[in-house]
């Protein structure tokens, strides 16, 4: 019990209290009992000065009082109207009343308010202590909850920066080559176990990106992905999946569409990028190859249709789409 009370009393120097009494001398007297508990403890002579104190506490150090002290009978603004007061503002405040009142309708309109502690003047001290140490204690198994909710979202939160960066291509910002593929096999379960009705994919390459690399540099080529890779995701449906899948070569994966489907798709992105103003370079094209599933085929075969579609596209001349 001891070693507890000591650890409270550690954990509570950090509180902030408000103590709120308008007799002058029970004020002083109880001021040094719970100044043994709380080193940081504001006075307050009557329910209007108190919250005032209350107000511009918790302007300057962006929190509210850990705990409030108050007396029921003050001039200005009572205990219980100073209450009503509180909880209003901060429905989790701490509140402790101290008061010689004992009608049962005070008492049951400050429970009703939701103050979480009354003692009756005059203190008994083992009373007194007992009450502080459960506030004390109740703070403290809060506070821990906090610093254990706050520690799992900065976890939570790093997990998912994590994530995105082991899912997400640097330059472009879409998904990389190993969401690609983990995205394709998912696909590929999907259509295997009938939860798919169709599955397609689209290739696309961009037309003489070398020559674009050595005529105008890596930065502006860059700047020519970055920009694709930006029309790819303000022109595909939200279901679909957009990605890099390696160099100035783009997928994209689409589920529940059908060749035709596909290839519609397919003509409106090559027509975006044909169409779109890439400032240094002005006209940019892309070859598209178009594929999509049939019964027994497996990853490798939809992709290498695909690829052979894109081939087919760069052979008839560029800025087109083979299905």
């Amino acid at each position: 019990m001891l070693n507890n009370i000591k650890d409270l009393l550690i954990f509570s120097k950090n509180l902030n209290v408000l103590f709120v009494e308008d007799n002058k001398d029970v004020q002083v007297q109880l001021f040094k009992l719970f100044n043994n508990f709380f080193p940081n403890i504001d006075e307050a002579s009557d329910g209007e000065i108190a919250l005032e104190k209350y107000n511009n506490f918790k302007k300057e150090n962006n929190k509210y009082y850990d705990l409030v002290i108050t007396d029921i009978s003050m001039p200005k603004l009572n205990g219980i109207d100073l209450s009503k007061c509180l909880i209003e503002k901060n429905p989790n405040q701490l509140i402790l009343v101290i008061s010689a009142h004992t009608e049962s309708d005070k008492l049951l309109e400050l429970l009703n308010i939701g103050i979480y502690k009354f003692i009756q003047k005059p203190i008994e001290y083992e009373i007194l202590v007992n009450t502080l140490s459960s506030v004390i204690s109740k703070i403290k198994r809060e506070t821990s909850y906090i610093e254990l909710e706050n520690k799992y979202k900065e976890i939570k939160n790093d997990n998912i920066i994590l994530n995105k960066l082991a899912t997400t291509d640097k330059l472009t910002s879409i998904y990389n080559r190993r969401y690609i593929d983990n995205k394709l096999f998912e696909s590929f379960q999907k259509i295997d176990s009938y939860n798919l009705q169709h599955l397609s994919i689209i290739f696309l390459d961009i037309d003489n990106f070398k020559s674009i690399n050595d005529t105008y540099g890596h930065i502006i080529g860059d700047k020519v992905l970055t920009t694709i890779a930006t029309l790819l995701k303000s022109n595909v449906e939200k279901e679909n999946i957009v990605g890099r899948w390696g160099g100035e070569e783009f997928i994209i994966i689409c589920e529940n569409y059908d060749t035709q489907k596909s290839c519609i798709l397919a003509n409106k992105i090559k027509d975006k990028i044909a169409n779109n103003f890439f400032e240094e370079v002005e006209k940019v094209t892309a070859s598209f190859g178009v594929a999509s599933y049939e019964k027994g085929e497996n990853i490798t075969s939809l992709i290498q249709k695909a690829d052979y579609n894109l081939y087919q596209a760069k052979e008839q001349g560029k800025n087109r789409v083979c299905c």
